[in-house]
C-alpha cells in the first residue's frame, strides 16, 4: 500500500510546474545563453540576401552607334540578362563575345572585362510567411555600379565597307582568308579592322577556331617586299647607300658565293637605283643594300619601327613576331641579305601598317589606338584617349624620299592595278608584297603557298588613310595570279573608292555622278599601240584625240574640251628625250614620267606650270624631274 498517495490535482500541478521550469530554462537558453545563435536562425527564415545585377557597359563605334548592348528577358520570374550584338557579324573579331557566366572571352570584351562589367550591388530582402518580399522593410545595402561604356575608334560605315570588300576578294581570288586595316597615320586611330571569314557573336556555337581570330594582330608571317621600305630607310637614314646610286645588272640571279644559294628576281631589270628597285621590287638590289647597311643598323631600324614586339596592350591575342638579333643575321652570308627583301623576319599586319603610317606622317611611330574614350551610364565623358607618339624613327626628309618611291610603285611599278579611274584626283602610293610560306617540315619555302599583301597611302602626300590588305593563299587557278599587286592591291582600291564615294566617309567634296555603264570610253588604253587604241575606240564609239608623238599610249585623261571623249598622250616606253608635261595634272605627269624610269620631285598644287628638264631635252641616266604645280586662275 502506497504510503504517499498522489492526489490527481497534485499530479497535475507537478506536471504544470515541470513544464514551466523547462520553458523557463529554454527561454533563458534562447534569450541569454545562445541569444545570437537563435537571432541569426530567426533572421534567416524571414530575410534573403540578393546580388543586384550591374549593367554591362555598351560598346559603340566612334559615332555612338551601339555594337554590343544588354538584353533583359522578363518572360521568366527571374530576370535573365544576356549580351546582344546589334550589328551581328560586324566587327565581331574586334568586339569578341562572353562566356556563359557573362565574362568576356575574346576581343575587347575580354581585354576590358573588368571596366565593362561594373560592380554588382547587394540587397537584404525581408519576407513574410508566404515568402513575399516586404518592401517597406527591405533595403539595398550596396547599390550596383554599372560598367563603363566603351567607345571604339572604328567607324561602322567604314567597317561595313571593308568587310564587304574582303568577302568579295576571298571569293574572287579563291583565297583561304583576307584581312584589312585602315589607320589614321597622324593619330594611330584604327578606323576599320577585319578578317574574313568571321563569325556571329550572337550564336552560341560560333566563335571558335580561325574565324574568331583578329588576324591583323594575331597572324605572324614573312612580310616579303613590303619590308623593303625598312631596308631603304636604314640605308638613307644612316647615309650608307645614296638613293641615286646605280646598281649594276645581275640578270635574274645573283650568286656571290658558289656555296650559297643565289638570290633571284622574277625578271631582268637592268641597272637600277634604289627607287627603280623599289618600283620593280628587285630582291637582288635590296639584298645588296641590306648587306651594305649591315646587321646592326638594319636590326636597329626594324626594332625602332616596332618589329619584334607587341604594338599595344589593348589587342586580344596579339603576337610579337620574330626579329633576329644581329649575331643571328650574320651566322651565314645569306640571312642578312634575305632580310633586306622581307625574309628571315616575322611580323604581324598591325606592325607593318604602323611602319607605313610612320612613313606617311613624316617619320613618327604612333601607337595604334582602338579605344577612343570611356563614358558612364549617363553618357558623360569619363576618360578620353589621346594619340601616343612612341618615337621618331626617321627624319621627314627620309620619309619624303620613300613616299616618292611608293608613288612610283603605283604609277609605273608592281601596283598599277591600284590606280583608280573613279577617283583619279587621289594619288596613291604603296608597296606590294608576295611571300612564300616557310614549310617547317621540309625546311624550304613552299612556292605554291603565299601571303600576298599591299600597303597603301591615300593620298601619298598628306595621307588621310593608310590601309593594309593581306590575302592568305590566293589561288592562281582563276587566272588572277597570286601576287600582291593583282590580289591585295585591287581590294585596297575598292576600299578606297568606297570610302571616297561614301556620303558620310568621303574626306573631300566629290561629284558622285556615275559614268553610265554604256559609256564606250570606260576603257584603259594605257600601253596600247596607236593602231590598237584606234580600233578599240572605233569599236566602242569613243571619241579620242591623240596628243604628242610616239608608238604607244602613255597617259589618258578626259578631253580638255569637256567632251565625252578621251585625250590619249603618245610616247615611248623608253624615252630618249624629255616629254612636255606642262598643263598636265600631277597624276597624269607621274604616269608619263613613270614610263621612262625617272625620279620625280614636285611642289605646289594643281597642274604642271613648269618643268625641269624642259620638253625635248635629251635625257641622261639619273636625271631627276622637277615639277612646279599651280592652281588654275
Amino acid at each position: 500500500m502506497n504510503k504517499f498517495p498522489l492526489e490527481p490535482l497534485g499530479f497535475l500541478k507537478w506536471i504544470v510546474l515541470s513544464i514551466v521550469v523547462v520553458l523557463t530554462l529554454q527561454t533563458f537558453n534562447i534569450q541569454v545563453l545562445n541569444q545570437k545563435v537563435y537571432q541569426a536562425k530567426t533572421k534567416s527564415l524571414v530575410t534573403r540576401s540578393k546580388n543586384i545585377y550591374a549593367e554591362r557597359g555598351q560598346i559603340m563605334d566612334r559615332n555612338g552607334v551601339v555594337l554590343a548592348d544588354n538584353f533583359r528577358d522578363t518572360s521568366n520570374k527571374a530576370l535573365d540578362y544576356s549580351r546582344i550584338f546589334l550589328q551581328g557579324r560586324l566587327a565581331s573579331q574586334i568586339i569578341g563575345k562572353l562566356d556563359f557566366n557573362g565574362h568576356g572571352v575574346m576581343g575587347v570584351e575580354r581585354v576590358f572585362d573588368e571596366r565593362l562589367s561594373g560592380n554588382e550591388g547587394f540587397r537584404v530582402s525581408v519576407e513574410d510567411a508566404r515568402r513575399r518580399e516586404v518592401y517597406s522593410r527591405s533595403e539595398n545595402v550596396a547599390e550596383a555600379i554599372p560598367g563603363k561604356n566603351l567607345v571604339l575608334t572604328i567607324d561602322k560605315n567604314m567597317q561595313e565597307l571593308v568587310e564587304k570588300s574582303l568577302k568579295d576578294g576571298v571569293t574572287e581570288y579563291n583565297a583561304a582568308s583576307a584581312s584589312a586595316v585602315v589607320v589614321d597615320p597622324y593619330t594611330g586611330e584604327i578606323l576599320a579592322m577585319a578578317s574574313y571569314p568571321s563569325f556571329d557573336p550572337n550564336s552560341k556555337t560560333q566563335g571558335i577556331g580561325r574565324v574568331a581570330k583578329n588576324e591583323i594582330v594575331s597572324m605572324s608571317y614573312e612580310p616579303g617586299s613590303t619590308f623593303k621600305v625598312i631596308t631603304a630607310a636604314a640605308a638613307i637614314e644612316n647615309n650608307v647607300v645614296d638613293p641615286e646610286r646605280v646598281f649594276p645588272n645581275e640578270g635574274k640571279s645573283w650568286s656571290w658565293n658558289p656555296k650559297s644559294k643565289p638570290i633571284r628576281d622574277t625578271h631582268v631589270y637592268g641597272d637600277m637605283d634604289m627607287a627603280e628597285a623599289m618600283v620593280q621590287s628587285s630582291n637582288i638590289v635590296f639584298a645588296k643594300i641590306a648587306n651594305e647597311v649591315g646587321a646592326d643598323k638594319l636590326y636597329r631600324m626594324a626594332r625602332n619601327f616596332g618589329l619584334g614586339m607587341k604594338t599595344s596592350e589593348n589587342f586580344y591575342g596579339e603576337e610579337s613576331g620574330k626579329l633576329y638579333q644581329p649575331y643571328e643575321l650574320t651566322r651565314d652570308d645569306r640571312t642578312l641579305k634575305t632580310m633586306g627583301f622581307g625574309h628571315a623576319v616575322m611580323v604581324t599586319p598591325m606592325q607593318m601598317v604602323m611602319v607605313y603610317a610612320t612613313i606617311a606622317n613624316g617619320g613618327k611611330l604612333m601607337e595604334p589606338m582602338i579605344v577612343k574614350e570611356w563614358r558612364d551610364a549617363n553618357g558623360n565623358l569619363v576618360e578620353k584617349n589621346e594619340p601616343v607618339e612612341v618615337r621618331r624613327v626617321i627624319s621627314e626628309v627620309t620619309a619624303g624620299k620613300i613616299r616618292a618611291m611608293l608613288n612610283r610603285v603605283v604609277n609605273s611599278g608592281t601596283a598599277k592595278l591600284v590606280t583608280s579611274k573613279k577617283i583619279p584626283d587621289v594619288i596613291f602610293g604603296g608597296k606590294t608584297g608576295t611571300a612564300e610560306k616557310f614549310n617547317q617540315k621540309t625546311g624550304e619555302y613552299d612556292y605554291n603557298s603565299q601571303v600576298a599583301s599591299f600597303i597603301g597611302l591615300a593620298p601619298v602626300e598628306n595621307s588621310r588613310y593608310v590601309c593594309m590588305v593581306l590575302v592568305d593563299d590566293p589561288n592562281a587557278d582563276k587566272g588572277h595570279g597570286h601576287a600582291g599587286g593583282v590580289t591585295a592591291g585591287p581590294i585596297f582600291r575598292k576600299i578606297m573608292e568606297g570610302i571616297y564615294y561614301h556620303p558620310e566617309l568621303s574626306p573631300l567634296t566629290h561629284k558622285l555622278a556615275r559614268v553610265s555603264g554604256k559609256n564606250g570610253c570606260d576603257v584603259d588604253f594605257m600601253g596600247l599601240s596607236v593602231a590598237a587604241a584606234k580600233k578599240i575606240a572605233s569599236d566602242r564609239n569613243c571619241p579620242v584625240n591623240f596628243v604628242g608623238e610616239g608608238k604607244r599610249v602613255v597617259s589618258q585623261r578626259s578631253d580638255v574640251q569637256d567632251t565625252f571623249g578621251l585625250e590619249l598622250m603618245l610616247g615611248e616606253t623608253v624615252a630618249s628625250r624629255m616629254p612636255n608635261l606642262v598643263g598636265l595634272s600631277l597624276k597624269e605627269a607621274l604616269e608619263v614620267v613613270g614610263n621612262i624610269r625617272m625620279n620625280v620631285e614636285f611642289e605646289g598644287k594643281g597642274r604642271v606650270a613648269s618643268q625641269f628638264p624642259k620638253a625635248d631635252t635629251e635625257l641622261s641616266k639619273g636625271t631627276v624631274c622637277k615639277l612646279t604645280l599651280k592652281e588654275r586662275g
